[in-house]
């Protein structure tokens, strides 16, 4: 095999997954957020995988907040994607597409559209972000494959 043909061919689970899920704003999309992750696996290595984690909120409690902000902006310097999962509105994921988007990183965003018909137009009307509505998680699993190497 040539040399150009497989040296620099792109490895999908090689990837840097950061991924992006409310927590103070709500942990109603908890078990999404853990189907997500665990399929996100096959692709690459999460860096943020607390997200998923039911005991989070009580966790950070053994931190400091300087600390944790650090450890995620480090996390999200280092990723190649972001794959946010919006349906629940929340600041400090504003804040990480915010800071992902000034970084010029891949952004994936999804929502559940049996629960939030439409998400914020600051995300929407961003064409820099791939925004795509789902009904049932399912759907974006088994699409998983198509929404990563097209992006």
């Amino acid at each position: 095999m040539e040399r150009s043909t497989w040296l620099f061919k792109p490895c999908k689970k090689c990837m840097k997954i950061y991924f992006s899920g409310s927590i103070y704003g709500g942990r109603q999309k908890l078990e999404t957020y853990q189907t997500l992750i665990k399929a996100l696996k096959q692709y690459g290595e999460i860096l943020n995988e607390e997200i998923a984690d039911s005991q989070v909120i009580e966790k950070e409690k053994q931190t400091t907040d300087e600390h944790i902000f650090e450890s995620l902006e480090k996390r999200l310097q280092e990723a190649d994607i972001i794959f946010a999962e919006l349906t629940i509105p929340s600041i400090g994921v504003g804040y990480e597409l915010g800071y992902a988007d000034s970084h010029n990183k891949k952004i994936i965003g999804i929502y559940d559209t049996t629960i939030v018909p439409k998400i914020t137009t600051m995300v929407r009307g961003n064409k820099r972000i791939k925004t795509i509505p789902y009904t049932d998680i399912n759907e974006i699993i088994s699409q998983l494959d198509k929404i990563l190497e097209n992006f």
